[in-house]
């Protein structure tokens, strides 16, 4: 995707994708998995995680989809190494999928720690439907 980007997405992306590496920042494209369990470890923390993953499972039973374990174990991870203040950004699924979005804001409720969130409803012409992209961030500390 990002060597199709840089070659055809040009007047889109500029030349953003032509260095993976910059000051202050780092594109990975590996097993998120691995990275986020060492980078807890080894307590780095970051001002934004982009979760450009698969959308929420269209299941509606996340006690028996190992799908929703998955995408709460991703979330887990990703909020251990999020700073206090930073942001969490992630797809969700179609807009029309209402129960499985009630699913993953529920999910957010069952995080290792107090999470909140914000929703914003996106028409994606390659889509060709509206598609809901999610916001999450830390509670703030009392």
């Amino acid at each position: 995707v990002i060597d199709g980007c840089k070659k055809y997405m040009r007047k889109t992306c500029g030349d953003v994708l032509d260095n993976l590496k910059g000051d202050c920042y780092q594109v990975l494209i590996e097993d998120c998995i691995p990275v986020l369990k060492r980078y807890a470890k080894e307590g780095r923390e970051f001002d934004y995680v982009i979760n450009d993953l698969t959308a929420v499972p269209i299941s509606t039973s996340p006690e028996e989809d190992s799908t929703w374990e998955f995408l709460r174990l991703i979330l887990d991870l990703s909020m251990k190494v999020l700073k206090q203040d930073g942001k969490y950004f992630t797809q969700g699924n179609c807009v029309n999928l209402t129960e499985a979005l009630s699913l993953y804001e529920e999910q957010l409720g069952h995080l290792y720690c107090p999470v909140e969130f914000s929703k914003e409803i996106v028409c994606v012409p390659s889509y060709l439907e509206l598609w809901v992209f999610y916001t999450v961030w830390k509670k703030a500390k009392p």
